[in-house]
């Protein structure tokens, strides 16, 4: 597996300044290849911040071993026991196969390597889900955000409809909280960069040699000035952090209320991330009739920033909020409805063995996500096992004995009763609405 990363640029005074952040916009953004990618297809794309906060992250990421474990997260739909015994046997058995690989156009492979996971663009759906992972302090979580792409086929690069390719994954991993949504438009929108670049390099960061890297350093440095904007309103007495102002200044006093939402509205650009001077498309002078030129190039990328990654939040004590306070409980409750979300609600009290199971991995990854916020509404915390999306060569390990809330997709259901020593299961099909118990007294 090859790692690409090249050298980083000089970094400012400003982006030292963001190194004082608790969090980032990113603390790494992994580009990987489908588990069954050829070994021509098998190459690793890793992009650093401009500044290097969680230095512990970095260099745990950067081993093969943990990219290997991320992008199982990041296909928890690929099953590489069945894959590899059914690829091993097909190529046994099957002489024609065999002979098909051997032919080449171009000094490639024409016709080989194809599998069930190579699809058409037409066939193909687009997969936002959540993961978290553990750092080795046993202390350090990690947030990661995944986005499925279709890549440019090999014999036509500059389009985008053509033959039948295997998705990569593009992964932000992140220690911020929450921010699923925030994420989501930020993966949509280096997709829609990446495809630029591809079929017309006209853009402002389809230009660039790396547009990725552009975009994301962009957003980096847009969020560092924004730190930096509030420590110049920290020095001057100014806190938009009112929740650590005293009670006794707010009790009974209208204005005190008047003047913070004033001031809220005053610095409202602090809780917005902003990416000026983008282009979609034709950049620079155009001109029309009558020799009028129109400088193409003004447009603005504007993201709201989650609360984990606005400027005050440091302020806050992050270990009395809940993981995901700010998930949204609207998913869960219009696929399973109000009485059988209050079962769920009394089986998470009780602090059960909780499978949610579903054949989508983004809407198990959202009602996951819901469930868990549910307690976090009550301001507690799910302390147990959590996983959004379990790949199947942990299934095995559901036979543990603590707490658990994982989701597990609808192909790989039927193993559940076959895992020994498992009891105690409260099941949810967020598909069909339908609860079920696994050897539960």
């Amino acid at each position: 597996m090859e790692l690409n990363n090249p050298q980083e640029p000089p970094v400012s005074c400003s982006l030292q300044r963001s190194s004082r952040l608790p969090y980032c916009i990113y603390d790494l953004f992994l580009d990987l290849p489908h588990p069954a990618a050829s070994s021509n297809d098998q190459r690793s794309r890793i992009i650093d911040p401009p500044v290097t906060i969680c230095s512990l992250l970095s260099r745990e990421m950067y081993t093969p071993e943990n990219i290997a474990r991320i992008s199982k997260f990041a296909f928890p739909e690929f099953d590489e026991t069945h894959n590899s015994s059914s690829s091993s046997c097909g190529a046994q058995d099957d002489p024609a196969a065999r002979r098909q690989s051997w032919l080449t156009s171009g000094g490639r492979t024409f016709g080989a390597n194809l599998s069930k996971h190579d699809v058409y663009l037409v066939d193909f759906i687009a997969v936002h889900h959540t993961f978290s992972i553990l750092l080795s302090d046993r202390k350090t979580r990690v947030h990661g955000h995944v986005r499925r792409y279709l890549p440019p086929h090999g014999d036509a690069v500059s389009r985008t409809d053509v033959g039948r390719r295997r998705p990569r994954a593009m992964i932000l991993l992140t220690r911020a909280m929450g921010g699923e949504r925030f994420y989501a438009s930020v993966l949509k929108t280096i997709e829609a960069i990446n495809i630029e670049s591809q079929v017309n390099t006209r853009g402002c960061f389809a230009k660039k040699r790396s547009p990725t890297r552009a975009f994301l350093h962009s957003l980096f440095n847009s969020h560092a000035t924004l730190t930096t904007q509030y420590a110049q309103l920290r020095r001057h007495g100014l806190s938009l952090n009112f929740t650590q102002s005293s009670i006794e200044n707010h009790l009974g006093d209208d204005s005190a209320c008047e003047n913070a939402k004033l001031i809220m509205q005053e610095n409202e650009n602090l809780f917005k991330l902003s990416v000026e001077k983008v282009e979609f498309g034709n950049t620079g002078k155009k001109k029309i009739q009558n020799n009028l030129n129109i400088h193409m190039g003004d447009d603005l990328l504007r993201f709201h920033l989650p609360l984990s990654l606005q400027p005050g939040f440091d302020c806050v004590a992050t270990e009395t909020i809940p993981e995901d306070l700010f998930s949204p409980l609207i998913p869960l409750l219009r696929y399973i409805g109000p009485s059988h979300l209050i079962r769920l609600l009394s089986a998470l009290l009780c602090e059960r063995r909780i499978i949610l199971i579903s054949k989508s991995i983004t809407r198990l990854s959202m009602c996951v996500r819901a469930a868990s916020s549910i307690l976090a509404q009550g301001l507690l915390q799910w302390r147990h096992i959590l996983i959004p999306v379990l790949p199947p060569h942990m299934i095995k390990f559901l036979s543990v004995k603590s707490p658990f809330l994982v989701g597990i997709l609808y192909q790989y259901a039927p193993r559940i009763k076959s895992i020994e020593g498992l009891s105690d299961v409260f099941c949810v099909n967020v598909d069909t609405n339908e609860l079920n118990t696994v050897n539960m007294a």
